[in-house]
């Protein structure tokens, strides 16, 4: 089996977890397929790489993972989750679990498919940007601390319109990510369907939706002189110019992520939490 390992340099505990991650998949027979060493991640081979092994171990955070699924998904290969962060909501081990690395090779996992979202930039009709989302999409205010005015459409028919610091529309892997923060929902990551929550809504009344894994919204700025922003998964994003729109729909593919311990999204979700709240030990970054 070919395992292509993908770190992330620059994430606190990567480089220290890779030797060993490495050495326990070449003492099980696997071919190691790994980047040169760089602190720019992803590097330039990463996607020779990726398409080079038949499964993929990513190792980091969740950002680190989120960037490494969606990179395999164009290849349709499934990606191990290594956790070397703080959360790791999308890890499938963490980073002094690697005895479990046996079960990868020899096939003993499951692979659980997580909705990804289309996000365009739409001018004019035409297409000017387009990205892919696991967690969110966000269009928010610019550095000034001023609110800005959104609408927001459903297949063309206006849903709502809000005066706030920006609106967040997650797919449900995105539920436990920047939309609980602001109030959202906790969505089971195996129900399709599309997420919108206000970020500091300036109403009492302002809630979040959930919509159809069918749904194609969109959201356009209304004040034009103010700065309005896309961000995408937290790691990509562009300034929107007067006119712009911004298009969210289901993606054509789908990120496969090996899960190879037994645990349920909910068991998961509260240890997870509950060691966020933890304080940080001796040695310990929050």
């Amino acid at each position: 089996m070919r395992v292509a390992v993908i770190p992330n340099f620059k994430a606190s505990g990567s480089g220290e977890s890779l030797g060993g991650v490495c050495a326990a998949l070449e003492k099980l027979g696997a071919e190691v397929l790994l980047p040169a060493e760089t602190q720019q991640f992803p590097s330039e081979e990463t996607d020779e790489i990726i398409a080079a092994s038949d499964v993929v171990v990513a190792l980091g955070g969740d950002g680190t993972i989120i960037h490494t699924a969606k990179r395999a998904a164009a290849c349709n290969r499934a990606v191990l989750g290594v956790n070397c962060g703080h959360l790791g909501f999308m890890a499938g081990l963490e980073a002094d679990e690697l005895e479990h690395l046996s079960a990868l090779i020899d096939g003993k996992y499951s692979v659980e498919e997580r909705m990804l979202l289309r996000v365009q930039v739409l001018r004019d009709g035409g297409e000017a940007r387009a990205y892919l989302a696991l967690n969110e999409a966000v269009v928010s205010r610019g550095s000034f601390s001023r609110m800005i005015e959104l609408e927001v459409y459903s297949g063309g028919e206006p849903v709502v319109r809000y005066c706030a610091d920006g609106v967040i529309i997650a797919a449900p892997t995105g539920s436990t990510a920047y939309s609980l923060s602001a109030g959202g929902p906790i969505i089971d990551p195996r129900v399709d369907c599309l997420l919108m929550t206000p970020v500091c809504p300036h109403s009492l009344y302002a809630r979040s939706y959930i919509f159809s894994a069918g749904a194609r919204l969109s959201v356009r700025p209304l004040l034009e002189e103010r700065e309005t922003y896309l961000t995408v998964d937290g790691e990509e994003g562009t300034a929107l110019h007067p006119g712009e729109e911004v298009h969210i729909s289901r993606a054509d593919t789908v990120v496969r992520l090996i899960k190879i311990k037994s645990g349920d999204f909910y068991d998961i979700l509260n240890q997870k939490l509950m060691d966020r709240r933890r304080p940080a030990g001796k040695g310990e970054t929050e």
